[in-house]
């Protein structure tokens, strides 16, 4: 008979009532992906109120291969990021972050690079101001999109294939009409697409500052209010395609 009893570290994303009372928590790890967990015990229970969403922990979970589901048997905790609950803006970054990976099982399964990703925001979103929350989840979806493969070409446009009108290195040149296209799911030129987001020379600093910079380097960019409406709409656009449907905690705020 098989070893029914599990054990590894996990990221836990949500806990949710089930209609029998029971707790369910959903979690993360390197190894086995999206694991949903039944956690058993009163209000008082300290393993109840200790499996809570980011939380990070060494878990230990028992599989019933007959009755076809999991119970969280017991947790140590590695990492709790206590300091999220004290901010709206850091506590409702890491719900996005955490319906994001849910909502697309995991970001298209390269679980240990996603896991390490995430611990790396919520860190930043633990220990930083309020005022770096927005940036940090800019620059968090924006790298996500990279690990799922649907991160849009910067250097070409994705209807035509031409070099855009700008680079990355030496002087730059002039942006005109480039922007992004839910037809062509890609930045395009402005033969290409002339009703879409517009990304304008500010945008794309910021954009090439995700790609190549750490989410703590990326968190410390400041942004007008203009540039930084402009990044929220093409991120969080691309971000809820990529997740095939609204994410709600998006439209929260």
């Amino acid at each position: 008979m098989p070893d029914r009893n599990e054990s590894f570290e996990a990221l836990f994303l949500r806990s949710k009532e089930s209609p029998s009372g029971d707790r369910i928590v959903s979690m993360l790890s390197a190894e086995a992906g999206i694991v949903d967990a039944f956690v058993f015990g009163g209000p008082r229970s300290s393993l109840r109120s200790s499996a809570s969403p980011f939380v990070f922990a060494k878990v230990f979970i028992y599989a019933d291969p007959v009755k076809h589901y999991r119970k969280l048997s017991d947790l140590s905790i590695i990492e709790s990021f206590s300091r999220l609950r004290e901010s709206y803006s850091r506590l409702w970054s890491a719900s996005v972050i955490a319906e994001l990976i849910i909502k697309t099982s995991g970001c298209g399964g390269e679980y240990a690079e996603v896991l390490e990703l995430s611990l790396q925001a919520l860190r930043v979103l633990n220990d930083e101001e309020d005022e770096k929350a927005d940036m940090t989840l800019l620059a968090y979806l924006w790298k996500i999109l990279e690990i799922m493969g649907l991160r849009p070409d910067l250097e070409r446009c994705a209807g035509c294939g031409k070099k855009l009108a700008f680079h990355d290195g030496g002087a730059r040149e002039a942006i005109t009409g480039v922007q992004y296209s839910a037809a062509h799911d890609g930045f395009v030129c402005d033969s290409c697409g002339r009703d879409g987001l517009p990304l304008g020379t500010d945008e794309l600093d910021y954009l090439l500052g995700f790609s190549r910079g750490s989410l703590a380097e990326s968190s410390a960019l400041h942004a007008d209010d203009a540039t930084l409406s402009s990044l929220k709409g093409i991120i969080y656009y691309i971000s809820q395609k990529a997740a095939e449907g609204t994410l709600l905690t998006l439209m929260s705020q």
